[in-house]
């Protein structure tokens, strides 16, 4: 028999000084000086996996928001949400001091290549051992058009249509060779068997590749989506940004208001910002999580290895 439904809680991240809340970088207790080290990211990871978290992502950009009035002084002066560095060179040092995190990266179908996105979120899926996600955007601002090369952005429509088009590339070249098809045996000198290569080219409208990708399939199959929002017409990334609720007070009151709204129906679970970095998770870890578990509302353990493992059973 299945257990009692269980939460789920992923934690949403930027590779700067905040995330959903762009002044709290001035918090006495936020940290900066180590903004540039490895050691904050593998730090932030393993306390997410100690709070058995499914997952982290990044949410991402290309480029300064010039919003207000066409100057970056803003963004700039006031320490808007800024992404300082490619989360992609993130994920690799999380996953080196985890094994069960589930690893998110934002990426955008609108300019980078079908092949080339494949094989950046499988060759992370692959070193993580089934653990990666793909948070698909499409790019909705002009500036971030511009540092790709074009003047503005397509219509919308054309972008959605980009985004399902490259997703169908992106799965035939996932799906471009068997589970056993790379042999590496050096007695007989087989390095990959020709015969199990499976049709893996892709053409369409705006979108075409020759595959396969020179990889195997990782251990969950292929990443994990998560999809565009098309019925909104708005990303992952931009809905979790949306105004929503500022959670305060003991962390009895806080697991009050989550088991609320889980038990209700509204919600399979949580995707947290953080408020002070990295208090928020090291509070919620210490704190409220005991408490979800003490209600039998969130697991104690990972079920699993893979993340798809966890997403399809909580614990």
């Amino acid at each position: 028999m299945a257990g009692p439904r269980k939460m789920h809680l992923v934690a949403y991240l930027m590779a700067g000084p905040s995330a959903s809340y762009p002044s709290t970088w001035r918090h006495p207790a936020a940290t900066l000086h180590d903004l540039f080290e490895p050691e904050r990211w593998e730090h932030l990871a393993k306390v997410m996996e100690a709070a058995f978290f499914d997952a982290c992502f990044f949410a991402d950009s290309l480029g300064i928001p010039d919003l207000y009035k066409g100057r970056y002084d803003d963004y700039i002066g006031r320490g808007g949400q800024l992404s300082l560095l490619d989360p992609m060179t993130l994920l690799p040092l999380m996953a080196r001091v985890t094994s069960r995190l589930g690893l998110g990266v934002t990426l955008s179908t609108s300019f980078t290549p079908a092949y080339l996105l494949a094989r950046y979120v499988s060759s992370l899926d692959l070193l993580s051992k089934g653990r990666a996600a793909w948070n698909v955007v499409t790019t909705g601002r002009d500036f971030e058009a511009q540092n790709c090369g074009v003047p503005g952005l397509p219509p919308k429509e054309q972008r959605y249509d980009m985004a399902d088009e490259v997703l169908e590339a992106c799965e035939a070249l996932w799906n471009g060779w068997d589970a056993d098809a790379l042999v590496l045996d050096k007695a007989s000198g087989v390095f990959a068997d020709p015969g199990k290569i499976r049709y893996a080219n892709y053409r369409d409208r705006y979108v075409s590749t020759r595959g396969p990708l020179p990889g195997p399939r990782s251990p969950q199959g292929r990443p994990v989506l998560m999809q565009v929002a098309k019925d909104k017409g708005i990303s992952f990334a931009e809905a979790v940004r949306r105004p929503r609720a500022l959670l305060a007070g003991t962390p009895e009151m806080i697991a009050d208001f989550m088991e609320d709204w889980f038990k209700a129906g509204a919600c399979d679970g949580f995707i947290l910002p953080p408020t002070i970095f990295p208090a928020t998770f090291e509070e919620f870890g210490r704190m409220v999580v005991p408490e979800l578990q003490r209600r039998g509302l969130f697991r104690t353990a990972y079920a699993g290895a893979t993340l798809r493992e966890n997403l399809r059973d909580p614990g």
